[in-house]
């Protein structure tokens, strides 16, 4: 008679999303987690996996009149349904909180009459979750709430000094793609998050599982951190933003 596998529990990501959320900082994300297997399965094979991820929203339950959370709209991009409002996080397991960027993290940081709930919010969700993760200028969130102040951290390299003024605190890296600081876990800008999930991956669940699952997903995985990325020479395209 064959013995049923015993596998690891399986891990919760929370992902925390707002209005104008850059899509690519989530579903990059996302994909490292979702396609993973434990070793001896397959994608096709049936629970448990590795991850669960759930999307968090910036709305409050006790401020909603309904029983579940109001879709999001991302940055020039489809709307989700987030699975918690965020005060539930609070009393759900989390393993991990990952904070994108986006246009709106500057929504988010300007809004005075809000932010200081939010911080108050990010400070409870690093005593409860046990990593805290952002990728691009959503470590602009986690500078302003002070949980980085004397760690290492990343943050989107064209959006570096804006960023950075958030957290004069925090020892910031203006080179890697992402930064393992321990507890805190930061990515520059967009695809670098995906990059930094597959790293999670193989952090949470072991290399293995994360080699794996690159392959299945057909990921080019950049698995040094240290190692830049290049661009073909391009002719500059006109913009007024800046």
């Amino acid at each position: 008679m064959t013995a049923t596998p015993q596998f690891p529990r399986t891990l919760r990501i929370g992902i925390l999303v707002f209005n104008d959320f850059e899509p690519l900082d989530v579903w990059g994300f996302v994909e490292a987690f979702s396609i993973s297997r434990f070793i001896g399965t397959g994608y096709g094979s049936p629970p448990p996996f590795p991850f669960e991820t759930v999307l968090i929203s910036n709305e409050v339950k006790g401020s909603s009149s309904g029983a579940q959370p109001a879709p999001v709209k991302s940055m020039n991009g489809p709307r989700v349904a987030p699975d918690l409002f965020r005060d539930e996080a609070l009393s759900q397991p989390l393993d991990v909180l990952m904070i994108p960027g986006g246009e709106g993290v500057g929504d988010l940081l300007g809004d005075a009459a809000s932010l200081d709930a939010l911080m108050a919010w990010v400070l409870a969700m690093d005593k409860h979750a046990a990593l805290m993760t952002s990728v691009c200028t959503g470590a602009a969130i986690l500078a302003k709430s002070g949980v980085l102040d004397g760690r290492p951290a990343a943050t989107n390299h064209q959006a570096f000094g804006w960023v950075a003024g958030f957290g004069p605190g925090v020892l910031w890296d203006n080179v890697s793609r992402w930064v393992d600081a321990g507890r805190y876990v930061t990515s520059a800008g967009v695809s670098a998050g995906t990059d930094m999930a597959w790293h999670l991956v193989s952090r949470l669940a072991g290399r293995a599982v994360a080699e794996q699952a690159a392959l299945a997903a057909e990921y080019d995985w950049h698995r040094d951190p240290e190692q830049p990325i290049f661009y073909p020479q391009q002719a500059a395209v006109p913009s007024t933003s800046g």
